[in-house]
């Protein structure tokens, strides 16, 4: 008898230690994530991901909101597995919010074989209305290259971001203007597009986007048409001037003259003006309350000796190895001639830049930068704030140069933009500062 008592209590153990032990009675519930940032525009679906490592055995989905409830997706198939993924689309009633519940149940044999029961709730705020984006003031009109100020009010309770995207692939920020719900912005037209668009686009939390159009004629011919030219490259620039270009930016030399040049104009133009964009392409104001410009003249009494958007063929032995635009001005006075700010700025960065050698950057505000390239000598230092008519640099043949000048470039938001236009104060003051002014008389209405 004695034995028999042993051998039940042996079995009651060994079925509880099973219980205790075995996979089939997990006491774990599942897992439930809801995606959502708290927000619905009623048309784009949540997705709930339901884990359990034994496996989901059924699943209810409630919505509930102004007096409605309703299950809106269940499930109950033994084969739904331990990962199930549901995209659900909420239904389309009258309410501020919406409160979505997630009940799983898995394939546990605990709780008397019914398993571990999850829940899990959100409350989902209903925002079916888009953006609203008017465009207060802009210039007038835009030619190949060149650029134009925008100022525009946005409004939504739940607004996400918003900015100006120029032919579908150049987004450009929106700086906060003046007063809570306005903004404004530079924007540019990039040379290697042939035609020019340009929207706001605004989106909230909720997912819903507006795009709105900014009326922005286009300029032609004069200062916007692209001038061609011939340049002969003889055996002595690229072995002296071409080939050191490369060696001081740590590139393996090839060996045939032709190709020592194509990868300084090419595959090193390419790499400088990359980091160019980079180092041109932030915006540091988190607001603005006004903008103010005169026009550049950084190299005063200077001749121009070439022009934005030239486009340059480059020969060697009668033969043409090359091509390249000029993104930029080059204007030429003495040797290593005073370099003046002509506006107030920030220095970014003064750094050697492969073919455009020694090169100053500074910031003016409002995504605007510009450049001093071919530099023999920086009188300015990166994190100085210099003022207008204060001497930054001297002029040089640093780089891939024929001579001593001044490579002078303007960059708007990382996009390289036609220097002729900022050296114009009549372009200044149509383009620019009547449309801040303009603006701000709107805004402060």
């Amino acid at each position: 008898m004695k034995k028999l008592w042993i051998l039940i209590l042996i079995l009651i153990i060994g079925a509880i230690g099973f219980v205790y032990f075995s996979p089939s009675f997990s006491r774990v519930k599942p897992t439930i994530k809801i995606y959502t940032n708290g927000y619905t525009n009623l048309q784009k679906p949540i997705k709930i991901e339901i884990k359990d490592k034994i496996g989901i055995k059924s699943y209810r989905i409630i919505a509930k909101g102004n007096g409605f409830e309703e299950v809106i997706s269940k499930s109950a198939n033994p084969n739904l597995g331990k990962d199930v993924v549901v995209n659900v689309k909420l239904p389309k009633i009258n309410a501020k919010n919406i409160q979505l519940t997630v009940i799983a149940i898995d394939k546990s044999h605990w709780h008397f074989f019914k398993g571990n029961r999850a829940e899990k709730s959100v409350i989902l705020s209903v925002d079916a209305t888009p953006p609203n984006a008017v465009i207060i003031d802009n210039s007038y009109a835009i030619g190949r290259g060149g650029s134009a100020l925008v100022v525009v009010q946005v409004n939504d309770k739940n607004l996400k971001n918003t900015y100006i995207l120029v032919d579908n692939k150049y987004k450009f920020k929106l700086i906060p203007f003046v007063k809570k719900g306005y903004y404004a912005a530079l924007i540019a037209w990039p040379f290697d597009e042939k035609t020019f668009d340009a929207n706001v686009v605004a989106t909230d939390y909720a997912g819903n986007k507006s795009v709105t159009h900014i009326p922005l004629y286009w300029r032609t011919g004069g200062i916007y048409k692209l001038h061609s030219h011939k340049l002969k490259i003889s055996n002595n620039f690229i072995q002296n001037i071409a080939k050191n270009v490369l060696i001081k930016m740590g590139m393996k030399v090839p060996d045939n003259p032709i190709k020592i040049f194509q990868m300084e104009n090419q595959t090193l133009r390419k790499i400088d003006e990359k980091n160019i964009s980079e180092i041109t392409g932030k915006v540091y104001e988190n607001e603005i309350n006004n903008f103010y410009i005169r026009r550049f003249d950084p190299l005063p009494g200077s001749v121009k000796e070439a022009g934005f958007m030239d486009l340059r063929h480059y020969y060697y032995n009668g033969q043409e190895i090359s091509t390249a635009v000029h993104k930029g001005i080059d204007l030429a006075k003495i040797e290593h001639a005073k370099v003046y700010a002509s506006n107030p700025g920030k220095v970014v960065a003064e750094k050697y830049e492969g073919i455009y050698g020694n090169t100053l950057f500074l910031y003016h505000g409002l995504g605007l930068y510009s450049s001093y390239s071919h530099l023999s000598e920086f009188i300015a230092q990166k994190g100085q704030e210099v003022h207008r008519g204060e001497v930054i640099a001297r002029t040089g043949s640093t780089g891939g140069v024929f001579g001593d000048h001044l490579h002078f470039g303007m960059y708007v938001q990382g996009v390289f933009v036609n220097p002729l236009e900022w050296m114009d104060p009549h372009w200044i003051r149509l383009n620019i500062l009547n449309i801040v002014k303009q603006a701000k008389r709107i805004i402060n209405q």
